[in-house]
């Protein structure tokens, strides 16, 4: 299992030409924990190196990694979520990084098990496209792809963010972004 336990980790796997994004929640029921970690073999090998979806650990995160639902850290998770103002009822969610520390995310919580298993293969996809296409810089891939992520979700209107993350989701997207269109 690999793991992100500081600030120079989490650089290097920045630094890898991938998506990466956290997926987040209280864990008041571990149910869909439960569905993420059983569909992690078949994740892995659809998004192979394409997309890294790092699940909050007691001490760091999990990259592409093999966890047991008890294992997931809840109050490391909870920091995030209050960080970003994300409301229970959002629960829970994949975060994306849009631009510095500005985030972007896709809200899980009301979705159905086939729901939430359609998304993350649409973005699987997405981001597998990006990876055969994109630019070979990091940084530059990771703008690219996560353009890319914000539209399709923007499109499907299943984009969320926090307000401040506005401005630079209009700059990401190339136009501008309101509140209205969130969810």
């Amino acid at each position: 299992m690999r793991t992100v336990h500081d600030v120079e980790e989490m650089t290097a796997i920045e630094q890898e030409r991938s998506l990466i994004s956290v997926y987040v929640d209280r864990a008041y029921d571990q149910e869909k924990i439960e569905w993420l970690i059983k569909a992690r073999e078949g994740f892995d090998h659809h998004a192979r190196d394409s997309w890294h979806l790092l699940i909050p650990l007691k001490h760091g995160y999990g990259v592409d990694s093999w966890i047991q639902p008890d294992q997931y850290g809840v109050a490391f998770a909870a920091d995030l979520i209050e960080k970003l103002e994300i409301e229970f009822a959002a629960l829970p969610c994949i975060v994306f990084r849009a631009l510095g520390e500005e985030c972007y995310y896709l809200k899980l919580g009301g979705f159905a098990r086939e729901q939430f298993f359609e998304e993350i293969g649409l973005i699987a996809d997405l981001a597998r496209r990006c990876h055969a296409g994109g630019p070979d810089d990091p940084n530059d891939f990771r703008k690219y792809v996560n353009k890319r992520i914000a539209s399709h979700l923007r499109r499907r209107k299943l984009l969320s963010a926090t307000h401040s993350a506005l401005p630079v989701l209009g700059t990401l997207l190339g136009g501008v972004v309101n509140l209205a269109e969130l969810v």
